[in-house]
């Protein structure tokens, strides 16, 4: 009887897991056409200086945003049980930290204006720290969602609040607002998104509050917050010391092509992660199982990144010209360096959500504390190279440490070097022979980029497709098994 309730149990989790993966794959895909058509509208509008203000301020107003929910947000998804007074108490200080963080942020946004010698930052610092409070009434209901697996509650309000907020920020750019349409889509999708979470959640919180009930949860999510919070110190000190040291403009190149490089890895890499991060926390007492999702969901993600990101290493010119316009054709050998990173990070990016779901906060901790002091020491070294040595420098050594991290993931699973590069192997493989036939059609092609672009996009998308179904056929039909089952039969009815 013990057996059967536990594969019941198991079942019922990796049902709500793949429902999951449909409702969040679906919605990324809106959202990365969204994103996409967004930021080629805005880069062809607004001025690379208008994207290096953002920048600037948001190495600071940023963050605000793991400091928000004291790392109580992972607590509540992996603690076995929840009382309700204690969901309440962790609402109520969630909205306290968010009530204190934006007067913090608008005291001391003088202080960031004055420190980039830049007055215009100071109104946008301002207008961005007025989300903290906002954002912060919507943190616990978005954690019990995610605790539930209600993924297509979160996914269509996420979705609804950043079509809005593009709408809105796309049309504040026809008229002239400049940094302020920028600052817009954040601050508009925010409200929305946060009113919507009210709506799609039964839950609401009493007048409760006791500070013993939310103790016990902040010694686990210390580790995950400071963690959190030494991750975004190294993603954001490149942003912080060019801005600083070389311009606005300069940086506004950087962060164009750091957020063409993170489009799929955030989009589908984070999103993965999220779902996977409570099916994996149900299953903690079973190391195998574990290891086995997170191979899987690993290998799922390399079959979508490493293709686009070789495409975009071997096409770059191309595409920014076309797609973004000359004006930010600087930003082309930086995208294709960073390109690079992206490929390692989304291959290693669900470590850090194994080891939450294990309970190893302490080590991911130390894991992270070492990855960012190198990160932001490779960032010294390559600044007086400009941009492209801070590019390049981040990846070399960003490498080195996500393998570091990687080697003592899998000695939790008990696993090793050699099954995991087994398990991606095929992916990769495939992925780089696409990448050599994108290489040869640009090099032995000479004919307009338009043309060339179109030619080797469908060509690329011919070649992996072909080479994924021989090399790694396992990939195909788990990518199938996420889909409805009316869907598989009719491609298995076709093929």
């Amino acid at each position: 009887m013990h057996d059967q309730s536990e594969n019941h149990s198991t079942k019922k989790i990796r049902s709500k897991l793949f429902a999951g993966l449909r409702w969040t794959g679906a919605s990324q895909v809106l959202q990365q056409v969204l994103n996409i058509t967004w930021s080629v509208i805005m880069a062809r509008l607004l001025s690379p200086t208008d994207f290096g203000l953002l920048a600037m301020a948001s190495v600071f107003t940023g963050i605000v945003y793991f400091v928000l929910d004291l790392g109580l947000k992972s607590s509540l998804i992996q603690r076995q049980t929840l009382e309700e007074k204690l969901i309440s108490s962790v609402f109520w200080i969630n909205v306290f930290v968010g009530l204190v963080m934006t007067v913090v942020g608008v005291v001391f946004s003088w202080s960031i204006a004055g420190f980039y010698n830049n007055p215009l930052l100071q109104p946008v610092v301002v207008a961005l720290s007025c989300n903290f409070l906002i954002f912060s009434l919507g943190i616990t209901q978005e954690a019990l969602l995610n605790r539930q697996m209600d993924f297509r509650s979160l996914e269509l309000r996420t979705l609804l609040g950043q079509f809005i907020g593009t709408v809105c920020s796309i049309v504040m750019a026809f008229w002239g607002f400049g940094v302020w349409s920028l600052v817009a889509r954040i601050s508009i999708t925010t409200v929305v998104g946060t009113t919507l979470m009210w709506f799609v959640t039964n839950w609401r919180p009493r007048w409760w509050f006791r500070w013993s009930d939310v103790r016990e949860l902040i010694g686990f999510g210390s580790d995950v917050l400071t963690s959190n919070l030494l991750a975004y110190f190294g993603r954001n000190a490149d942003n912080f010391l060019i801005g600083k040291f070389i311009s606005a403009t300069a940086l506004g190149y950087y962060t164009m092509a750091y957020n063409l490089m993170m489009f799929p890895v955030l989009r589908f890499a984070q999103v993965l992660s999220s779902v996977l991060f409570p099916a994996l926390s149900r299953l903690q007492d079973d190391v195998e199982k574990i290891k086995s999702s997170w191979f899987r969901a690993t290998r799922l993600i390399g079959a979508v990144t490493t293709p686009l990101m070789l495409g975009l290493i071997a096409l770059a010119p191309q595409f920014v010209g076309i797609v973004y316009g000359e004006k930010w054709l600087p930003a082309v050998p930086l995208l294709q360096i960073l390109a690079l990173n992206g490929i390692v990070q989304s291959l290693t990016w669900l470590s850090s959500t194994v080891l939450v779901s294990l309970g190893k906060t302490r080590l991911l901790l130390k894991l992270t504390f070492v990855s960012v002091t190198l990160a932001f020491v490779s960032f010294l070294v390559g600044l007086p190279f400009g941009v492209v040595g801070v590019a390049t420098c981040y990846t070399v050594v960003n490498t080195g440490m996500e393998m570091w991290s990687l080697f003592y993931t899998l000695k939790c699973v008990n696993s090793s070097y050699s099954q995991y590069i087994y398990n991606i192997g095929g992916v990769v493989t495939a992925a780089g022979g696409m990448g050599l036939a994108v290489w040869g059609l640009v090099f032995g092609l000479h004919i307009a980029p338009i043309p060339l672009l179109l030619i080797a996009i469908g060509l690329g998308c011919i070649v992996y497709v072909i080479l994924l179904r021989f090399i790694a056929p396992t990939v195909l039909s788990e990518a199938l098994s996420i889909l409805p089952e009316r869907f598989t039969k009719r491609w298995l009815k076709f093929g």
